[in-house]
């Protein structure tokens, strides 16, 4: 009899600690195939800017992060359905979701760029009859007019470390990139940016998108988001990448 009643008291609290844990985890996705340092999967750990701003609103939440990385055909089902309660890596610009989701308040601000020689256009219609790198099946508003109309041309890349690489080799003289991507490039190979110069293109506000379905609500998120920029954590963060918070 007593050892049926330990028996019991253990698998009670085995679950009663199992639930706690469910219910104070804060599941998140990554979009697969985003750059360094954005994310940075190494021997099957999942790492980078995304997993560090995402643990510390966890935390202030007074939660615990979980990641999934989740191809972007999956994305929208995921946080549909509620597997997933945000995903703090998307834009209302391009997000699909956009009726059937929340949407926080603004994380950071992406700077999208074109990196070229010294000195560099004021304007992008300078550029005509050069080529540029870009990204394979990506969609550019600022440019793609110009892509269409044949007077700029784009040479497609499947990453953004290929298309980095190949502007530092000198293998091509003109790459479109996110500001974030280039400043962390840089910390490793810190001759790219010698007599190379940024036009700025845009800024797309980053915010997390919030399963209506899930475990967590815009109006904590928003706290959280508040809270580690008031802190510093986001500018903290940001430096650890070699890259500027832009609020």
């Amino acid at each position: 009899m007593k050892t049926k009643l330990l028996y019991f008291l253990s698998f009670f609290i085995l679950a009663h600690s199992a639930q706690a844990k469910t219910e104070t985890e804060l599941r998140a996705a990554i979009p697969a195939g985003l750059a360094p340092p954005l994310l940075i999967e190494k021997k099957g750990k999942v790492d980078g800017l995304i997993v560090d701003y995402v643990s510390a609103l966890a935390e202030a939440m007074g939660r615990t992060a979980s990641f999934s990385v989740v191809t972007r055909y999956r994305l929208n089902r995921y946080m549909l359905t509620g597997q997933m309660d945000v995903l703090c890596y998307t834009s209302k610009i391009w997000d699909d979701g956009v009726k059937k989701l929340d949407f926080s308040e603004v994380l950071f601000n992406k700077k999208e760029v074109i990196i070229g020689p010294t000195p560099m256009p004021k304007k992008i219609s300078d550029l005509q009859g050069k080529t540029i790198g870009t990204m394979l099946q990506y969609v550019y508003p600022k440019l793609d007019p110009y892509f269409a109309s044949g007077k700029i041309l784009r040479e497609d890349s499947l990453s953004e470390e290929g298309n980095l690489k190949k502007l530092l080799n000198g293998r091509i003289q003109y790459v479109v990139t996110d500001q974030i991507f280039f400043d962390y490039f840089r910390l490793e190979n810190p001759s790219i940016a010698k007599n190379r110069e940024a036009l700025f293109l845009r800024d797309y506000p980053i915010v997390c998108s919030i399963s209506r379905k899930g475990r967590i609500t815009k109006k904590e998120v928003d706290k959280a988001i508040d809270d580690i920029k008031r802190s510093g954590k986001m500018k903290a963060l940001f430096k650890k990448y070699g890259s500027t918070y832009v609020d």
